[in-house]
């Protein structure tokens, strides 16, 4: 009886695998009716990826399936390795994993892991992982400005840094940290500014340039 059961099986196996093979078996979907990038964009809206035949379609769309699942372990299925790594960052944002971005091979996407974490997070200490130096100081500076930390403009050159310092002391009215910026015209023009804000006039004698004390003294009044 066994051995008759065990023939089912067998024989109901090898019918099933026939009827996948078949010719006959069609796609009865209404992507199947359409030819080329049609077909390809119609299994790409039904998230269809298996079925896509253009290699970056459809790595696109297990992309889009992976965020839909928020699972970092679909971003594998991707062939093509900047697109991975794309997908990886997307998942590491959406779930704000930044222990994914350790596993990015690609430096650009991982760059951008670790700004989009540090920005997100204001956790300034992410934004030292990040290779392209422009991009960096754009990371430390941001997050300056939303801390209102002058300290992390220090990581800035010369030029934006004083902008940095000169930002964070109008946003906060803080005449004091003027004295922090390296040019003595952007001190002065700073102070101006803060004073402007406060609608301080004992500020402008404090002013060290006698032209820009001057503007303080006449928007303010001071007689």
């Amino acid at each position: 009886m066994k051995y008759v059961i065990s023939i089912l099986v067998i024989l109901m196996f090898f019918l099933s695998a026939c009827s996948l093979q078949s010719p006959l078996s069609k796609d009865t979907s209404e992507c199947a009716s359409l030819e080329g990038s049609a077909k390809d964009d119609c299994y790409l809206e039904d998230r269809k990826c298996s079925k896509i035949d253009n290699e970056l379609v459809r790595d696109g769309c297990v992309v889009e399936l992976a965020k839909i699942k928020e699972d970092v372990k679909v971003c594998k299925l991707i062939v093509t390795d900047s697109v991975k790594a794309h997908c990886q960052e997307q998942i590491a944002e959406l779930t704000n994993n930044h222990d994914i971005c350790k596993e990015i091979t690609d430096q650009y996407w991982k760059d951008n892991c670790n700004f989009h974490l540090a920005v997100n997070n204001n956790k300034d200490v992410y934004c030292s992982l990040v290779k392209n130096n422009e991009q960096r100081a754009d990371c430390f500076n941001d997050i300056a400005q939303e801390t209102k930390n002058h300290l992390l403009c220090d990581f800035l050159a010369d030029k934006p840094r004083d902008t940095c310092v000169y930002n964070i002391a109008k946003n906060t009215e803080d005449f004091e940290l003027c004295e922090e910026l390296i040019d003595s015209m952007g001190r002065a023009m700073c102070k101006l500014k803060v004073a402007k804000l406060t609608e301080d006039a004992s500020k402008c004698e404090l002013i060290n340039s006698k032209d820009v004390r001057a503007l303080c003294e006449e928007y303010l009044g001071v007689n």
